[in-house]
């Protein structure tokens, strides 16, 4: 075997050794993943192993794990919980997700049937109808804290050739490594909000929203839009710049259209427009409302309108 087909080959199984780790180890919706709660990996060292693999990995420039949720990513680079960057949608343990659907949708009676489950979560105040929201918090809260020890357990792991020093020092930059990339993305977006408490604020902030649940999505198919499709449809350049002279100065300009009739008279259907050169976007409200059609209308426009100017 040559030099090149033994660097293919090293590279092909690092690929396949990291897609193990992320289905073996970590669960949550795809790029969002979080560790699995296993007392008998921690126990048999298995998230210190995972880290080294990892490490080992980048530093061979292999493939990066990038399916780590925000929030997992943020302890690895500091060591602390936010409680305040948590909700319900961090929760990636499939039965604790199921826990929650049941509370939110439950009545008096049948919460009472969970009250054991919900006890174990460590929830210590009346379960009734009136405490669901409270209730699910503290499901929440459990389970993220009880990862902790695998975390910990991960970062002696990424400790190999130095690679968890640099997440520490250098948490932005080593970031796309470890997350995909829509956070940097919605990071760079500033909308031209309406006047807060105007009933365009709110339709406004829905779309913005809707964005950010669109670069999210699972999907990865012929239609799918990544992070830095978007960027590069809306900006001419897939990534968000990592110096920080450049990076200060870069921003996509989210512009809302509420009156589009007025541009184009009657009509069932208008797309957004987009001008590359002024990195600026501009969404047509009435056939936005709702995520479905938000959805529609945006893929529709990005996969029509691949050129370097207006759409």
């Amino acid at each position: 075997m040559n030099v090149l087909h033994r660097i293919i080959h090293n590279f092909l199984l690092s690929i396949e050794m990291v897609a193990g780790i992320e289905t073996r180890f970590f669960e949550g919706p795809p790029h969002q993943k979080s560790p699995r709660y296993s007392l008998t990996d921690f126990d048999s060292g298995l998230f210190r192993t995972v880290g080294e693999i990892l490490a080992v990995s980048l530093a061979q420039g292999g493939p990066a794990p990038t399916f780590f949720s925000q929030w997992a990513y943020s302890y690895l680079c500091n060591g602390q919980i936010n409680p305040t960057q948590l909700d319900k949608n961090t929760v990636a343990d499939s039965q604790l997700r199921l826990l929650i659907d049941q509370v939110e949708s439950s009545t008096e009676q049948s919460l009472q049937g969970l009250t054991d489950e919900i006890l174990n979560c460590g929830f210590t105040g009346a379960i009734s109808v009136q405490k669901k929201e409270p209730i699910v918090r503290a499901i929440t809260l459990h389970a993220v804290l009880r990862l902790q020890p695998m975390l910990e357990q991960l970062k002696e792991g990424l400790q190999l050739y130095g690679l968890h020093l640099l997440i520490k020092q250098y948490p932005e930059i080593c970031q796309p490594l470890f997350v995909l990339g829509g956070d940097f993305v919605m990071a760079s977006i500033h909308p031209q909000l309406s006047e807060k408490g105007a009933s365009k604020h709110q339709v406004e902030l829905d779309l913005v929203n809707f964005i950010q649940d669109l670069l999210y999505e699972s999907e990865d198919g012929p239609r799918s839009i990544t992070p830095a499709k978007f960027l590069q449809w809306i900006t001419g350049q897939g990534h968000v710049p990592l110096l920080p002279s450049e990076k200060k100065d870069f921003a996509v300009v989210v512009k809302f259209n509420h009156n589009c009739e007025a541009d184009f008279g009657n009509h069932s259907i208008c797309y957004p427009v987009v001008s590359s050169c002024a990195k600026t976007i501009v969404l047509p409200v009435k056939h936005m409302k709702s995520y479905s059609q938000f959805r529609m209308v945006l893929l529709e426009a990005f996969h029509l309108g691949q050129e370097f100017n207006n759409v």
